[in-house]
């Protein structure tokens, strides 16, 4: 053997190009690919209605308010309107003429496809779907009842009696829970109420400001400032602007009054109802250790109450009834870290399906519920009316559609102590499911399902409930009658009047992956900034 010979090194060849086979290969694999995705695993759709609005929109036009700096959708209705349309700022009612703005299509979404092997779909998920009554036809909607399950809605809200093949849907029953929604669904549905922020450039005209003061708060810019020491409060005028599931999507009636009233209702749009479900959010900044911060909710009869201490926080229910019983402290909580004097926390408390929640700058400090029965909502909601009384259906119509009856929510906040800031004060509601009886809801004379006992479905296996988000608009499983007779052919165990059955489900609603064009200048451009995640 030579000891000398030297190992073989490898040389370089040069770059190996694809040929044009290999680039064949590659596309081939790559399109089989999508189509097997497509088919057991994601696939687009196109939003194509405004039911889902604002958290899905189909096609709208987009408004932008050179006075006040907010933004807003308009349902694409609105293009039938005329040239001489008009839409209206939801923060400060002013009127603009429409020309000009162009009309932008829905959502793209992508959905995650059920499978044998997917996890059953949870409650106030989004799903996409078939229509029951036309299966050529998809449909969008949250899931709110699940098999097993009958559905109560009271007040706007959600109650669940989980009761698998009961006939009877007696809402005095003491199974009937509420069902709430968790704390991500709901930081994804509220619908802004006022917000400093939004406020005119100019001058703060009287309809863009809803809250009477007293004692020393003087604005500045996005803020509000008590100079001086001692109690101040800021009380929200119902007299001039009551709080109600107006949605400027919707607002497409110039003749509507968009502070106070249901408004005429049309029957393209039922009107509007009072929402005690709200969240008031600001940056509170004391200015001593001493200063306390109080935020209340005033309705159905009671107080909800949330204080802020320096270093902790408190959740109370005061009741108002004649009885005079006394306030109740829910829960309260010390604070990890104290509010640091001088510096902007910021503080954000709910009021929704039964529930307080407080937050401080971004984390659940305490959160209290109180658990009503259908029948002492509805007389809470309802002040002064028997839950008997309510019941009865007169000549089809459903009592409790009503508007003008339920409580009309107040807001008050107050600040005791050292001088203080309240950085960008915003209130929101929340959802608001419709018991309105419209012409395409009323069944021969019967109330929409869910709205009343007797409309009361109980959901079988495979079977579900879902509704749209933008309630006044969206017509679901309140309002659909039998299904197609394909559907209930194929599906005779889950097909029925006002469900959804298992197998027309076609998967998860997880991500709006291109929003809307924007083609306001020269050249279109994709709305990336509004790519979000479904909730």
């Amino acid at each position: 053997m030579n000891a000398n010979k030297k190992p073989i090194q490898s040389q370089p060849v040069g770059v190996i190009r694809p040929t044009v086979p290999d680039t064949l290969i590659s596309v081939v694999i790559a399109f089989a690919m999508a189509l097997i995705a497509r088919a057991y695993v994601l696939e687009p759709f196109v939003i194509p209605t405004g039911s889902m609005a604002p958290t899905l929109l189909g096609e709208h036009y987009r408004v932008v308010s050179p006075h006040t700096g907010s933004t807003w959708a308009v349902d694409g209705q609105l293009g039938e309107s005329g040239p001489g349309a008009l839409v209206r700022d939801p923060y400060t009612t002013e009127e603009m003429q429409a020309a000009g703005i162009r009309r932008r299509s829905g959502d793209r979404i992508l959905v995650l496809k059920r499978t044998p092997l997917s996890p059953a779909i949870r409650r106030y998920e989004v799903a996409v779907f078939r229509n029951p009554s036309d299966p050529n036809e998809n449909l969008i909607k949250r899931i709110i009842g699940l098999p097993g399950e009958q559905v109560a809605l009271v007040d706007g809200d959600v109650f669940i009696r989980k009761e698998p093949g009961a006939s009877s849907a007696d809402w005095e029953d003491a199974r009937w829970r509420i069902a709430r929604k968790p704390e991500r669904e709901q930081r994804t549905v509220w619908v802004p109420v006022f917000d400093t922020a939004h406020l005119p450039r100019e001058s703060v005209e009287p309809q863009a400001w809803p809250f009477k003061p007293t004692g020393d708060w003087m604005l500045s810019g996005t803020n509000l400032i008590k100079p001086n020491d001692g109690a101040a409060e800021l009380e929200w005028d119902t007299t001039a602007w009551d709080i109600r599931d107006r949605l400027a999507y919707n607002d497409l009636d110039m003749y509507r009054d968009p502070r106070f009233g249901p408004g005429r209702a049309k029957a393209w749009l039922p009107p509007n109802y009072p929402v005690s479900d709200l969240a008031i959010t600001t940056g509170y900044e004391p200015a001593t250790s001493e200063d306390v911060l109080t935020m209340e909710i005033r309705t159905r009869e009671t107080r909800f109450v949330a204080r802020v201490f320096a270093d902790k926080a408190e959740l109370w229910l005061e009741p108002e009834t004649p009885e005079g019983a006394p306030p109740q402290l829910m829960t309260q909580a010390d604070f990890v870290m104290p509010l640091t004097i001088g510096k902007a926390s910021l503080v954000e408390f709910w009021h929704a399906d039964q529930s307080l929640w407080l937050f401080v700058d971004d984390r659940l400090v305490c959160r209290a519920n109180y658990d009503w029965t259908i029948r002492q909502r509805l007389e809470k909601s309802i002040s002064g009316t028997r839950y008997e009384t309510l019941m009865p259906l007169s000549r089809g119509l459903n009592l409790l559609s009503s508007t003008e009856q339920y409580t009309k929510p107040e807001i008050r906040i107050s600040h005791a102590g050292g001088k203080a800031k309240l950085h960008r004060l915003r209130v929101s509601r929340d959802l608001y499911y419709h018991p309105y009886q419209t012409s395409l809801s009323m069944r021969a004379g019967e109330p929409p399902y869910g709205t009343h006992p007797t409309s009361t479905l109980t959901l079988g296996p495979g079977q579900y409930f879902a509704l749209g988000d933008n309630s006044p608009r969206s017509a679901d499983s309140r309002v659909w009658g039998q299904p197609h007779p394909l559907v209930s052919q194929n599906f005779p165990l889950t097909a029925g009047p006002g469900v959804v059955p298992e197998e027309l489900i076609i998967g998860r609603a997880f991500l709006v992956y291109f929003p809307s064009i924007i083609r306001d200048g020269t050249v279109p451009v994709p709305d990336l900034g509004r790519i979000r995640a479904i909730h």
